[in-house]
């Protein structure tokens, strides 16, 4: 049997990534592979979960001690015997456990790039990580035997653009269970009474409260909606270090009953169904998951032009960019407010984002 080493999950509710490789563990179950995970700090609940799957997690150091990372990884591969190591990453900065396989003669070295950008709330921070994964970027694709991504644009911001443009790289798009998300009218009625939404115009946004997300932003473009449609309302789910600030910024412009904070949810296909149109004003993503699954319930969605427009698979999404005003993004919402979430054309690569495609693609992956 051979033997896989997967990294970096963090407690199985930690965004795309954790959903990633978690539906990858679930879809090559029946292949004749041992699949085990690194992490930086183990999360009893994914252990016990990784358990009827007979795969073990290891905890090693975070990228503040690269040496002892590096020390870490390689130990376990050595002792382990692994036959191929599969990193899912954000940054080029994550090179340790690549350069470790690199060491220990790992024949096959798989790199998964999920972002297209530095997720750094501090701005000077943000500069230095630049210019870190820059120079990072320089080698880590040297390293790698095999490259993927969850778009052309994070295969881009991690690999050399001869190499995805090549059929060295493969797009593996975060899929979406589409039936789970199919538009369903009972279910809006119940969604929009519980949170009291009846007869509102209902933006939302699924996202954590951090840099990328834009949430400031997105607190302006509303403002500007709220003044021209008074009963349009606002709502937000997720949580993160953002979290307190946005609700101070909401409470100094007097939004609080418009605004609604909702937290962090694993109800997300249940508060599409009670939206109106979805807002994504985000800095930078790989491929955000939330918009897939925003235009599978039939949501006109409008996202920033740093978004990659592999993320458009209905008619019914656009893109602006960010250096527009919010009055724009604002006119822009209601000008395309009503439209009808029964009747949505559908483009022709909606299936690259089914479960059955990304099971199909995590198979051959094992397979090689």
């Amino acid at each position: 049997m051979k033997k896989m080493l997967v990294g970096f999950i963090m407690d199985g509710n930690g965004g795309g990534v954790d959903k990633y490789l978690l539906n990858f563990l679930e879809n090559t179950a029946g292949e004749e592979v041992e699949i085990d995970f690194l992490t930086n700090e183990i999360d009893a609940d994914l252990e016990e979960y990784l358990k009827k799957y007979h795969s073990r997690i290891f905890a090693i150091a975070n990228l503040k001690h690269p040496i002892t990372q590096y020390r870490q990884v390689c130990r376990i591969i050595k002792e382990q015997k692994y036959d191929m190591v599969y990193l899912n990453i954000s940054t080029a900065i994550d090179c340790i456990a690549a350069l470790a396989a690199k060491s220990c003669k790992v024949k096959r070295i798989m790199i998964h790039s999920h972002s297209s950008g530095n997720d750094c709330e501090n701005h000077i921070k943000r500069m230095i990580f630049n210019g870190i994964h820059r120079i990072c970027r320089t080698f880590l694709y040297r390293i790698a035997t095999e490259y993927y991504g969850c778009s052309k644009k994070a295969g881009v911001w991690l690999f050399p653009k001869k190499i995805v443009e090549s059929n060295r790289f493969q797009t593996i798009f975060n899929a979406v269970d589409l039936e789970k998300y199919t538009y369903n009218e009972e279910l809006r009625k119940q969604v929009r009474k519980e949170l009291n939404l009846e007869d509102k115009f209902v933006v939302g946004h699924v996202g954590n409260f951090s840099y990328p997300k834009n949430h400031y932003f997105l607190i302006d473009i509303f403002e500007k909606l709220k003044a021209k449609c008074p009963e349009s309302v606002l709502v937000l789910a997720g949580q993160g270090e953002r979290l307190e600030m946005v609700k101070n910024i909401v409470k100094d412009r007097g939004m609080e009953d418009s605004v609604r904070i909702l937290g962090f949810r694993k109800d997300v296909n249940r508060l599409f169904q009670g939206m109106d149109f979805f807002v994504l004003p985000s800095y930078f993503e790989g491929l955000p998951t939330v918009s897939i699954e925003a235009q599978c319930t039939g949501l006109p969605c409008l996202m920033s032009e740093n978004v990659t427009q592999e993320a458009a698979i209905t008619g019914n999404c656009w893109f602006l960019p960010l250096h527009d005003t919010p009055e724009k993004w604002a006119d822009f919402i209601l000008q395309h407010r009503n439209m009808d979430r029964t009747s949505v054309s559908w483009i022709e690569k909606t299936k690259k984002y089914s479960l059955e495609d990304l099971k199909e693609q995590q198979i051959q992956l094992i397979r090689g």
